[in-house]
Formats: C-alpha cells, structure tokens, sequence
C-alpha cells in the first residue's frame, strides 16, 4: 500500500498538468493523503539574467567595452544552509523579470513597476561603476544566457539610456 501512495504521489509531481488526474484517488479533496509539492519551482527559471555596464565620454562616441556589474558566487556545500550573498542574485534577478515581463504595459502600476525596478538597477549599478577620467555616463546592458550551456548564444534584452556616473 505505501507503495502505491509513493508513485501516485510522485506521479502527481510532474509538471504536465495531465497527471494531476491521479489526485482524484484522494477523495478528501483537501490534498492530505496525496500531497501538491510542486510548489519548491513551479516555473523554473531557464536563463541567467546579467547587467553589464559601459562608460561613456562626455558627446557619448567613445564607449570603453563592456563590464560585467556583478559575478554570481560559486555554490558550495554549506550555501544549502547559509548563502545570504543570494538575496542579491534574487533581487537582480526579479528586478530584470519586473523589466522584461511588463515591457509593453499600458496600465500605470505596471508601468510604475518597471520605472521603478529600472530606478534599482541604475542604483546598483552606478553604486559599482569603476569612475573613469573622460567617461561621465554610463550605460546599462540587460543579457539573458543559459549559463553553462555556451552552445546558445545569449539573448540581449534591453540598453538602458546613459546615466551620470556621479548621480546628481
């Protein structure tokens, strides 16, 4: 019998929708006996997500190459217990889904939202800018890549207009 219970549960796991019929077998209806735990990554993210950064001169003809703002941490063992370095990655990531996701929105929240995450972002990256004599803007680049697959080649999802390096 516990048999039985573990594959259905497990079966009921999958993220194709079509076999969330095996759940009928627990006619509590409450999800007790075969529980939903498709709750840990229910759409799990498929690319990295990465500000770069340039410097500009003064009339903006001349740009140094491009920077990366900021470099995720290696995982090791004990970042399943204590990595609070991800609260940063968590929020560049979620501040670059904010600006991707509502791209094209009408409605005033939305459009706030995205004001405000690019707001952020500018923050953080001005907050880590390298100041260059010549250079007093910079630029941001939002890059999407699969990480460790080098096969694909990364997508390059928005510029951000030039920013004063010293914020005003």
């Amino acid at each position: 019998m516990f048999a039985v219970w573990l594959v259905v549960t497990a079966l009921s796991q999958h993220p194709d929708r079509s076999f969330d019929r095996v759940r009928q077998v627990d006619r509590t209806g409450t999800g007790l006996l075969i529980p939903n735990w498709r709750f840990f990554a229910p759409n799990p993210a498929v690319h990295d997500q990465h500000f770069l950064y340039r410097l500009a001169n003064e009339d903006r003809s001349d740009h140094t190459p491009w920077m990366a703002v900021y470099e995720a941490e290696p995982r090791r063992w004990w970042h399943a217990f204590w990595f609070p370095a991800r609260r940063m990655e968590k929020s560049i990531f979620d501040a670059a889904s904010t600006i991707l996701n509502n791209q094209a929105a009408s409605v005033p929240t939305e459009k706030e939202a995205v004001e405000s995450a690019k707001r952020l972002v500018t923050s953080f990256v001005r907050a880590r800018v390298t100041p260059r004599e010549g250079y007093p803007y910079f630029q941001v680049l939002l890059v999407r890549y699969s990480g460790y697959d080098h096969s694909e080649n990364p997508l390059y999802d928005m510029v951000f207009d030039y920013e004063p390096v010293e914020a005003s």
